[in-house]
């Protein structure tokens, strides 16, 4: 299965600041900070820098980056990822940033350059976002994105709602991938719709977000 791609993107920040940059992934964060603990961490794409106050909350030290110097305050380096040294972090997070990114795969291996032990990524799932968003250039499934992170390190996945508040780990891999592909198929995607809606336990069933925690090194 390809990835969802949109030709025509909006630029997020491009009408304000906060355009596309809402806190509407809070609770990510919140799961985000367990891995967190006692390490120092980059908030990798970090927008208004709500998601740091959650961090810092476990963290010993947590610091941001972006591009946009509008963002630019305490604690928030604008400028590109390449800019920052290797492993100087114990633990890179990136909430919702890599669907955005034209370059994804470099992306992704700057995350892994910069991060000691791990690195955090959430996404949507495009089995059901389907990549409508307007700031979206792409999304993934579960399969492209295990795919997407696997080059950097050991993948764990997870699976949510797009808020956070809702987060299972996916312990069966490989049947999540093949609902997930059943459900993409014309032919099959109404019954595994179906299936995952009303038969499975809510810890089984598909879900619209994707996360993954990555050792690295």
């Amino acid at each position: 299965m390809v990835t969802s791609t949109l030709t025509a993107v909006r630029t997020v920040g491009d009408d304000s600041v906060d355009a596309g940059r809402g806190p509407g992934q809070l609770a990510w964060y919140r799961f985000a900070a367990q891995f967190a603990q006692g390490k120092t961490v980059l908030d990798a794409g970090c927008g208004l820098g709500l998601g740091l106050d959650i961090l810092r909350r476990t963290a010993i030290h947590a610091g941001g980056q972006d591009l946009d110097p509008r963002l630019a305050r305490e604690g928030v380096h604008i400028g590109q990822l390449e800019s920052i040294a290797s492993k100087s972090f114990d633990l890179v997070v990136s909430i919702d940033v890599v669907e955005h990114v034209e370059h994804d795969a470099d992306f992704v291996h700057q995350l892994g350059r910069i991060a000691r032990k791990a690195v955090f990524v959430t996404t949507p799932n495009w089995t059901i976002t389907r990549c409508t968003w307007p700031y979206h250039l792409r999304e993934y499934t579960p399969r492209e994105f295990e795919a997407l992170l696997s080059p950097i390190g050991t993948v764990r996945l997870f699976k949510g709602n797009g808020a956070g508040t809702m987060v299972f780990p996916v312990n069966h891999r490989d049947a999540y991938f093949a609902l997930n592909d059943a459900r993409e198929l014309p032919v099959t995607a109404f019954a595994a719709r179906c299936f995952s809606r009303f038969l499975l336990p809510r810890s089984a069933r598909l879900h619209s977000h994707n996360a993954a925690l990555v050792e690295v090194g």
